[in-house]
């Protein structure tokens, strides 16, 4: 069938003309005249080879036809605006798997208290957790928590601000009396490296603006096996405030002010653009940014 020969839009009045049984009372519906409703109706039996609709008493009564394409023609109608609006995210009834990417700082800090209120407003919603990727070329996750932009075309929105604190074990002494930045870079020190193999971080650049240097001597991939590693040794680590506070990490080590400034940083809420207007990436992110404004951190 050639579509361009048909008028498609005779198709919402005549839904409205075989819904309401009356061609008044469509127009009304439509908001237009009654006589463009009666001509529009004239060009679908046209359309149609069929009268769709006959005069019965003081209303109209659909042919077998007509009676066929009512509850048809509503479906078609629905899908068309279904398709055009876009669809509605509900997360109570939604069946849908998420994808966070997050780094583990970010995934003690703030994923908890985050997945608590996402599972329980989506309860038949799956989400998985993923470790964060610096290029995505396929597999692209709704939203990623991680302190940086994986790529210029990506869209952020600024989650929480920290800042870099000295973290050792309990009794330590670096945490006793006065630690000068010359008696701080004379420790042995670990640094948290997510990248891998990295022995240089802002701490070290800070330093450097005032000419001196520390030793790191351990390179760690993650932030959660750390406070194991200092428990056990002499070594000390600058870390973010918020994870120096969890109460596990509490448990076992101590935590004071660096002698040296430090830019605090900021972790963002990063997504692609194609998810941009997607309703349930919408309420994802909305959670995630109410999460950090009303709740913790």
């Amino acid at each position: 069938m050639n579509m361009r020969r048909h008028d498609l839009n005779l198709l919402t009045v005549l839904e409205a003309i075989l819904r309401e049984g009356s061609i008044s009372a469509a127009a009304a519906r439509l908001n237009m005249t009654q006589p463009a409703a009666s001509q529009a109706l004239a060009r679908a039996r046209e359309m149609f080879s069929d009268p769709l609709l006959i005069r019965s008493g003081r209303g109209l009564k659909p042919t077998l036809r007509g009676l066929a394409l009512r509850d048809e023609l509503a479906a078609i109608l629905g899908q068309i605006a279904h398709a055009i609006d876009g669809p509605v995210f509900d997360p109570k009834s939604a069946r849908r798997r998420f994808r966070i990417a997050t780094s583990d700082l970010v995934e003690m800090i703030l994923l908890p208290s985050l997945l608590a209120r996402l599972r329980e407003e989506a309860p038949h919603c799956q989400f998985e957790i993923l470790q964060v990727q610096h290029v995505y070329e396929e597999g692209l996750p709704d939203i990623v928590l991680m302190g940086a932009v994986p790529a210029n075309d990506w869209k952020a929105e600024n989650l929480y601000r920290d800042r870099f604190v000295l973290l050792a074990r309990k009794g330590h002494a670096a945490l006793e009396g006065t630690l000068e930045i010359e008696r701080f870079a004379a420790f042995a020190q670990a640094l948290v490296s997510p990248r891998g193999g990295g022995f240089h971080g802002p701490v070290d650049d800070a330093l450097a603006a005032s000419g001196i240097t520390r030793h790191v001597s351990l390179s760690l991939p993650r932030f959660s096996i750390l406070p194991q590693y200092l428990e056990r040794s002499d070594l000390i680590a600058a870390v973010p405030l918020r994870f120096a506070s969890l109460p596990w990490v509490e448990a076992c080590c101590g935590w004071r002010e660096l002698p040296v400034e430090v830019p605090p940083f900021t972790v963002k809420l990063v997504w692609h653009p194609t998810r941009d207007l997607d309703p349930a990436g919408q309420w994802l992110r909305k959670r995630a940014t109410e999460c950090c404004v009303h709740g913790h951190p």
